[in-house]
């Protein structure tokens, strides 16, 4: 006999329930709910670092900035590893150092660690200089941040930045430098560097930015560059009052090889050369009328030939100092602010008219190409004119090339020597050009000597005063001059006495050239050809030192 069992509904598993009501769901309120889920919810490692962070995020004329417990840091880089690691550097790259002071007696000096890294500051001189707007300063939080997708690769920020804090990335084509990792900060967590350091030497506070914090000889470390330049906000401090009074960087005096910038040193000198030329040749026109002679206009011709040429291959050359070429076109935005804007909108203009009066005095030539009714409306006084605007936007530009370098503040590229150089060089080799053209075009002999008179007495007169400034061992001077004299001799000697070598071979062609000038133009002509050449060499050989034996203030451990 069966018996029959009762059957049973059992209520459906809790876990089914939830999968279903899962699947019933959009994804909006998918992510709806998990966002619900993490709300209030702190950082795992917040407990270990709260006390680093401000309490309250940057109010109306406050920014963030890092603190640094001198007292607390043993120099061990758990810093930088971390900062490296998070941020996925290059093997070379690194955005944050450990650098040494020395206190007290060379016998028994006390050993004192500065980590360093952006300073996030108040008038950042990469932002101010950058060409194409690839920086920006967080109105709310005050932080520096670089923008990748816009930089050119110029490093110019490299140079503006007192601190050395941009670095250049060849892999990538474009420099990169700390943020403060600002996407972390935004979530409440702490930076690499801070949560990585065992002792709690480096915390986050918030900084007003109002008033005036800077006297003009104040510096955030010892050997550091002057805070006024571009008013960084790190702030270093102490329990022992000698740091500040007796400290020495452990790397003080150690002055490195700086880039040559090659294309840089090719682009300046063709440029100086392309508007000296036609100077030079606007010189002449005076000099034939006080002789009683009449300036060639074959002369001009291809004198303003040569420059257009020369010019645009210099101002081509210069793109190969870019990491990215192709976002060029942009160099125009920081018109405002950046010298290096300025100048390549100065030049661009200049070439500009410089083709342009080429063209007008070149067209009488091919006037039989160019139609009548085209002709009739250009007057005979065009051409001149075009030319004197030329040379008025040259010097322009030749000024904000020198302002480029004026405008980061080292001592050894001040006014003073950077406008002497450039535009020396202008005149100098300006005038060894157009020589062999006035000889070669039929010019007056009176109109050539003068050139070449001209052309020798400014050679020798900038070489001496190179050499007296700049390279002899014995010149006086401060002391960036004495350091940027000693990196000459022990590491650059060759190019520094390629470059005199120049300088007196030019001028004894010179001297060749301007004897010979009465007996055969075409000897002469030769001469003064070798001699042109010889001095454009030397003169860039001058611009490749100018570039590599620049020394300046440095933060501690910038040679780590």
């Amino acid at each position: 006999m069966s018996i029959a069992l009762p059957i049973v509904q059992s209520s459906p598993d809790l876990v089914e329930q939830l999968l279903t009501e899962q699947q019933a769901l959009s994804a909006v309120e998918q992510f709806s709910s998990a966002h619900d889920s993490e709300a209030g919810v702190a950082p795992a490692q917040a407990r270990y670092y709260r006390s680093l962070m401000p309490v309250s995020p940057p109010g109306l004329g406050q920014q963030y900035s890092f603190d640094v417990d001198l007292d607390q840091c043993s120099g061990c880089k758990a810093c930088v590893v971390a900062c490296h690691t998070m941020n996925g550097l290059d093997e070379d790259e690194s955005w944050r150092r450990v650098g040494t002071l020395t206190i007290g007696e060379p016998e028994a000096p006390r050993i004192q660690h500065v980590t360093t890294a952006c300073h996030h500051c108040e008038d950042p001189g990469c932002l101010s200089g950058c060409p194409v707007k690839a920086y920006e300063k967080d109105s709310d939080t005050g932080i520096v941040r670089h923008l990748d997708d816009q930089c050119i690769g110029c490093k110019y920020c490299t140079m503006m930045c007192p601190y050395e804090v941009p670095q250049y990335s060849e892999r990538l084509g474009i420099v990169r430098k700390c943020d403060m990792c600002h996407q972390r900060l935004s979530a409440g967590e702490a930076p690499a560097c801070v949560q990585a350091c065992p002792n709690e030497a480096i915390s986050i506070t918030v900084v007003d930015t109002a008033d005036t914090r800077f006297a003009d000889d104040d510096r955030i470390a010892p050997g550091a560059p002057l805070s006024t330049i571009t008013k960084p906000t790190t702030n270093y401090r102490t329990e022992h009052g000698d740091v500040a009074d007796n400290a020495v960087p452990q790397d003080i005096g150690v002055d490195q090889v700086a880039e040559s910038h090659w294309p840089l040193a090719v682009m300046l000198v063709a440029t100086q050369v392309s508007v000296g030329m036609i100077f030079i040749e606007r010189l002449a026109a005076p000099l034939a009328w006080v002789s009683g002679h009449d300036h060639s206009v074959v002369a001009t011709r291809s004198i303003l030939l040569t420059a257009l040429l020369i010019g645009g291959i210099g101002l081509n050359i210069a793109s190969l100092h870019l990491g990215q070429p192709l976002r060029a076109w942009r160099v125009f935005l920081g018109l405002k602010t950046s010298w290096l804007s300025r100048e390549a909108v100065v030049l661009g203009k200049y070439m500009g008219l410089l083709t342009a009066a080429t063209a007008l005095y070149w067209l009488p030539v091919f006037s039989e190409y160019v139609p009548q009714s085209i002709q009739r409306w250009i007057p005979d006084w065009a051409a001149s004119l075009t030319l004197v605007m030329a040379i008025l936007v040259g010097a322009a530009g030749l000024f904000s090339s020198a302002m480029i370098y004026i405008a980061t503040r080292r001592q050894i590229w001040r006014s003073s020597r950077t406008l002497i150089r450039f535009m020396g060089t202008g005149v100098v080799a300006g005038a060894t050009s157009v020589l062999p053209i006035l000889i070669l075009s039929g010019e007056s002999r009176f109109i050539s000597v003068a050139i070449t008179m001209i052309a020798m007495i400014t050679l020798a007169g900038k070489a001496a005063w190179e050499w007296n400034v700049h390279l002899n061992p014995s010149g006086r001077g401060d002391a960036y001059d004495r350091r940027s004299r000693r990196l000459v001799r022990q590491s650059l000697s060759g190019l520094a006495k390629s470059r005199m070598l120049a300088a007196l071979v030019g001028l004894g062609l010179l001297c060749v050239a301007a004897a010979t000038t009465f007996v055969s133009p075409w000897t002469a002509a030769g001469f003064s050809i070798a001699a042109s050449v010889i001095v454009i060499g030397g003169e860039i050989a001058e611009r490749l030192l100018y570039f590599m034996s620049v020394v300046y203030d440095r933060m501690p451990g910038t040679f780590r």
